[in-house]
């Protein structure tokens, strides 16, 4: 082979290995510092309190007759519980990295959103602002009133227009579930105005 080819082709490797190692070195994995700290701590401060919530209204739960370890209140405790333990691990955690970077700005987490499906803290909070409605109008409605429509509003919030679906989900897991959690398990839902009815048919006690 001539020296000028063998020249060239070492030329070609060094400039092709060196550009390589160029890539490898200036190409770290770069973080958007855009993410508001502040913002970050509105979730486990939600957490926090919507945990106490459950807690205090599990408290005030009536006890049944029949003799049980966990009894009514067990659930919404153990729930109420759990979401404000979680929400002052997070907090912990957010205020940790505030001393890591200067400035209310941090690196974002996660990965970016499906093209067509943004994230939206308001979708976020609408969900949350459902769920506390459900629980003020629970008593008052009646299970099988609020729940199909917490679940079409939800389904609204979170995009979903196939209206023909929606309603057909809410109606159906609402009377599914309290089919089999009230008449055939026996657990007491408050129906509201359809209470009367749902005795006359032996279906409530």
């Amino acid at each position: 082979m001539p020296e000028d080819a063998t020249t060239a082709g070492s030329g070609v490797e060094e400039n092709t290995s060196r550009g390589e190692q160029e890539k490898a070195t200036a190409s770290p994995v770069m973080l958007a510092i855009t993410m508001d700290k502040r913002v970050e701590m509105v979730a486990p401060i939600a957490a926090i309190l919507l945990g106490a919530l459950i807690l205090y209204e599990g408290k005030g739960l009536r006890i049944g007759l029949i003799a049980d370890p966990i009894t009514s209140r067990g659930l919404p405790i153990a729930v109420g519980l759990l979401l404000m333990i979680g929400g002052v691990v997070q907090a912990v955690r957010q205020l940790r990295t505030w001393s890591e970077l200067p400035g209310h700005l941090a690196p974002e987490e996660g990965q970016e959103d499906e093209k067509g499906y943004p994230v939206s803290w308001v979708r976020c909070f609408g969900i949350i602002l459902l769920s506390f409605l459900w629980d003020w109008l629970l008593k008052p409605l009646g299970f099988l009133i609020i729940t199909p429509l917490y679940l079409f509003l939800s389904a609204l919030v979170m995009g979903e227009r196939e209206w023909g679906k929606i309603i057909a989900f809410s109606i159906l897991f609402s009377l599914t579930s309290w089919i089999i959690f009230g008449p055939l398990l026996g657990i007491r839902f408050p129906l509201g105005p359809l209470y009367d009815l749902a005795h006359s048919l032996g279906l409530a006690r």
